[in-house]
């Protein structure tokens, strides 16, 4: 009797919490945020939108293209089946924005945002006549503002169908049909004929190539003489050390959690840009300057942090699974794919073993 009295207080408690969860998210949105904006309440989001999702399945598939990855170096189909999820969490919980910017003191993360566009726009210094590629596009949001900033022709380039679906879709809204279009390819090998672009650049998208030099090669091919190539990337900086076992640590779990390859140094992509016949033009860490907080704090100055790498979480998250309020796999999968990367970013950015706001620039002779 006891244990049934016990086990009947614990579903009631579980599930009277996440009956509240939308009513709390109501009320609590005046005060922490939008979902969309990396905060305390994309938790909220996250738990009700999800909470039917075969996570077992899911989980099994990562896991297996994590292997599979690893063993043949094909990271493609795993990044694929990531995003089949993922693209919408990302969007529900970061808005449109899947990229680390220069935190501007006294800007909100939205306006730092809005700021990067014109950085990104200015360091590519695309026309109106010229014609871009963007690659490993996502839904197209950077392509989309670098239209809108320069009047330029951009075409979004990635694997996913429902990235293609969604891009179009956005650029429907945003009134750009007559300078945005989306196609599906793989980077590494394009089927857009020898110097077709006057620009092409990747926003977050090399860390998911096992083979840069191969990349390189497309680009350049791409490119018409004179041309630009723009990398905005995550890289692992000259203080990371490889025998470190807590650099490591970090370091790997931001890459098996997205199911990347290993994330790139910065003599890497120098070394590729060379072989393919780029000459570097510009270098910088657009973050490191004096009026800017570090890239990672979109997650630590709105507590998101501290809650994420509380251990009552997850234990609730598997408390709900127990007694079917939640699907079974759920803890696993936010534990696994949520709290880590979230919480490495963070910890290898304080050590400033990797960098989030690298902007490399080159040009075809």
């Amino acid at each position: 009797m006891t244990q049934l009295v016990s086990r009947h207080a614990v579903v009631t408690t579980c599930g009277m919490t996440l009956m509240l969860v939308p009513a709390a998210g109501l009320l609590m949105r005046r005060v922490l945020g939008k979902a969309d904006g990396q905060n305390i309440m994309s938790i909220f989001s996250v738990v009700w939108n999800y909470r039917k999702t075969d996570f077992r399945a899911f989980m099994k598939g990562h896991r297996e293209a994590i292997q599979k990855g690893k063993e043949s170096g094909d990271y493609v189909p795993g990044v694929v089946n990531y995003y089949t999820l993922m693209s919408d969490l990302i969007t529900l919980t970061s808005g449109p924005f899947w990229h680390f910017v220069p935190m501007f003191k006294g800007m909100s993360r939205s306006d730092c945002h809005e700021h990067f566009h014109h950085t990104l726009a200015r360091y590519l210094g695309a026309g109106k006549s010229d014609k871009v590629l963007e690659l490993g596009c996502g839904y197209g949001e950077m392509g989309r503002q670098v239209a809108k900033i320069s009047g330029s022709s951009v075409t979004g380039l990635t694997m996913a169908d429902a990235e293609i679906e969604g891009g179009n879709a956005r650029i429907k809204a945003a009134g750009l049909e007559d300078r945005c279009k989306m196609v599906q390819g793989n980077y590494h090998k394009m089927d857009f004929q020898s110097g077709s672009f006057d620009k092409v650049f990747g926003v977050y998208t090399l860390k998911y190539s096992s083979d840069l030099e191969t990349v390189f090669a497309e680009v350049s091919r791409l490119l018409k003489p004179g041309g630009t190539f723009l990398s905005y990337e995550i890289l692992v900086t000259d203080k990371y050390d490889p025998s470190n076992a807590e650099h490591k640590e970090y370091v790997s779990n931001i890459s098996t959690c997205t199911c990347m390859p290993p994330l790139w140094p910065a003599q890497a992509m120098r070394d590729a840009a060379r072989k393919a016949g780029l000459v570097p033009i510009v270098e910088e860490d657009i973050g490191a300057v004096a009026n800017a907080r570090p890239w990672y704090t979109c997650f630590t100055s709105n507590g998101l942090y501290y809650i994420l790498i509380c251990p009552l979480l997850v234990k609730f998250f598997q408390l709900a699974e127990a007694v079917r309020l939640l699907p079974p796999a759920f803890s696993d999968w936010f534990e696994n794919l949520l709290i880590h990367p979230a919480v490495d970013f963070v910890r290898a950015g304080r050590l400033e073993i990797i960098s989030g706001t690298v902007m490399m620039t080159w040009k075809k002779a």
